[in-house]
């Protein structure tokens, strides 16, 4: 009885699962592409890679080296940007000729050390807004010539690079880069959300 029960089952599950591939338009004997991640190393060659900061793979670091990369464009969208390190890329990015853009979160840019950072990267002539509505800046986000972005929890802050558990996603996506940055122009452009800091 239990192997009847077990074999019912098992061919329910597959047809599920066909009917459910045939729905999505993906043919059941196709092969599903993913992508590898490398958890050997924070960097890689493929188009994702991730760094954990409890695993000490220093997302700080690979930060600092992808905004190193900009040629042409960085687009920044972040809630916390206090760590020294990489205000320091940002800025060298400017000083490089990229066009860099800063959106971040008003009440975070109250915080002493951020309202520096943010006062320092302005003079600097990095043209920077904050949100003017209810909710939080709340992204993580840097795209990098619309050809590289970043994600995940991670606030640009020495808090994320050492003690919190947080990760930094790299995606060297194209078409995904250059969609997020349709989507930060769409932010930046909102004269009702969004004002000069």
């Amino acid at each position: 009885m239990k192997k009847t029960v077990f074999i019912l089952c098992m061919g329910l599950s597959l047809l599920v699962g066909s009917c459910v591939s045939s729905i999505a338009g993906t043919p059941t004997s196709a092969k599903v592409s993913t992508k590898t991640i490398n958890t050997e190393s924070p960097v890689s060659n493929l188009n994702l890679s991730y760094a954990f900061t409890q695993a000490n793979d220093h997302p700080e670091k690979v930060l600092i080296g992808v905004i190193g990369e900009a040629k042409n464009s960085l687009d920044i969208a972040i809630y916390s940007l206090t760590h020294p390190g990489i205000i320091q890329a940002i800025a060298d990015a400017k000083k490089r000729g990229v066009a860099v853009r800063i959106i971040s979160d008003k009440t975070e840019a109250k915080n002493k050390t951020q309202a520096v950072a943010l006062s320092n990267l302005k003079a600097a002539g990095v043209p920077i807004k904050i949100n003017t509505h209810t909710g939080l800046m709340h992204l993580k986000v840097s795209i990098i010539d619309k050809k590289i972005l970043t994600s995940g929890s991670f606030n640009y802050s020495k808090a994320a690079s050492t003690t919190n558990d947080e990760v930094l996603i790299v995606d060297r996506d194209t078409i995904a880069a250059t969609k997020w940055d349709q989507e930060f122009n769409v932010m930046w452009n909102d004269n009702t959300k969004f004002a000069n800091f």
